[in-house]
């Protein structure tokens, strides 16, 4: 029997803006939709590669999380890396498909008989550190929260090798302030994230969890929780300084530091152009989700709050709009800077037309609108700003919006 409404959604895809305020455009996993992708931050490598996540959740993974100011923020976005980095082991390059250690040595001040301190004391959690570090820049990292979260016992509902494993051990207080990490053992079992039993997670490859598992007296060696992507399911790993296994960090977001979200790529979110003269402004398309292949964000950058917009002046069908402290584009230094418009409806939840009005030459100047280019409806505002549009998969920067119609 077909559950009710949804036929009519396999029949009617949703279709989102591919560019809107905020992140409303951004969904959780759902069983139909699939997962929802954004591209964020980048690999440390030579060409610097974006890195795609998946959005396992719009409110966080069962944490408290604090922003830079210690500010407790509500429905963050749950990430999870959609590739495996790992540190290369000559350049010391944060890549695609290299493995790390969960514990590089023997020693480190962790204890079996304190499960949160294998997790807090290892290397993997150091890795996760300098990931963030090495790959996200200053804006991205400010909106990277830090996160508080005990794990409690669990169960592994299946393993793949050993269908009866003693519980995971409770390790209050794991994640005490970390800002990226590795899933626990429940959170790469939970159904509400798109883990399923057999599910292929991602090309075959295991990857560390963060959940001390337990401890071979015997064999003197610290167990630790790994995902089998191909079977699906955990194992218990030995976390010798010998084993190596994939990295896949997750982290939570602040949707307070999004100003925007568009589709990651062109043709279908915001386009890069090169204004000269009165600038028009285009309509913002509406797509299914399947069209939009990943979402990429626009960061407010505090380094851009002191742009300002003087009086406009309307000239027939050109409006001129002073402009003052703009970053100043430059096209070998700083090549993707722009002032960029912004049509919205009354309520300033839509955004109707977009596009970008000028070269900022100076951080003083005046950018030309073609008003003939899009209809004002009644209500409609008209907001300029500071922009820096950095093209496919890439983290954009922008003032605060300054309306001036």
């Amino acid at each position: 029997m077909a559950i009710p409404g949804m036929l009519e959604r396999l029949k009617k895809p949703l279709k989102v803006p591919a560019i809107a305020l905020g992140t409303s455009p951004l969904f959780s996993y759902d069983r139909w939709r699939g997962y929802t992708y954004l591209w964020f931050g980048a690999l440390d490598s030579a060409d610097r590669p974006p890195i795609p996540w998946r959005i396992l959740s719009t409110g966080g993974n069962g944490g408290t999380c604090r922003d830079r100011e210690g500010n407790l923020c509500e429905g963050p976005l749950f990430l999870l890396a959609n590739c495996v980095p790992g540190t290369h082991k000559l350049s010391g390059e944060i890549r695609r498909n290299f493995l790390i250690h969960f514990l590089a040595s023997e020693e480190g001040g962790w204890s079996p008989d304190r499960p949160a301190s294998v997790w807090q004391n290892s290397d993997a959690r150091k890795w996760c550190q300098h990931f963030e570090e090495a790959c996200f820049d200053r804006a991205e990292q400010d909106a990277i929260l830090s996160t508080f979260k005990s794990d409690g016992e669990y169960r592994a509902k299946r393993d793949a090798y050993n269908p009866t494993i003693p519980p995971v051990p409770a390790a209050p207080d794991i994640l005490n302030g970390d800002r990226v990490f590795f899933l626990s053992d429940e959170e790469a079992e939970t159904n509400a994230y798109g883990f399923k039993d057999k599910k292929v997670y991602t090309a075959g490859l295991e990857w560390w969890t963060r959940s001390f598992e337990g401890y071979d007296q015997a064999a003197r060696k610290v167990q630790v929780g790994i995902v089998l992507t191909h079977f699906g399911g955990l194992l218990h790993t030995p976390a010798t300084p010998s084993m190596e296994m994939y990295a896949r960090p997750a982290l939570n977001l602040n949707p307070e530091t999004v100003l925007l979200t568009s589709g990651a790529e062109g043709g279908l979110g915001k386009e890069k152009t090169l204004p000269q003269g009165p600038a028009a402004l285009k309509p913002v398309s509406k797509a299914s989700k399947r069209k939009i292949q990943g979402w990429k964000l626009t960061l407010k950058d505090k380094g851009r709050e002191t742009f300002s917009a003087g009086s406009p002046e309307r000239k027939g069908n050109i409006l001129e709009v002073p402009y003052f402290n703009a970053p100043v584009y430059e096209p070998s230094l700083s090549p993707n800077e722009r002032i960029s418009a912004a049509v919205t409806d009354s309520g300033r939840t839509v955004i109707k037309y977009y596009g970008n009005i000028a070269l900022p030459l100076s951080g003083k100047g005046t950018a030309q609108i073609d008003l003939s280019s899009f209809p004002l409806e009644k209500g409609d505002r008209l907001f300029v700003f500071s922009e820096q549009c950095n093209g496919n998969q890439r983290t954009d920067y922008s003032s605060p919006l300054v309306q001036v119609l």
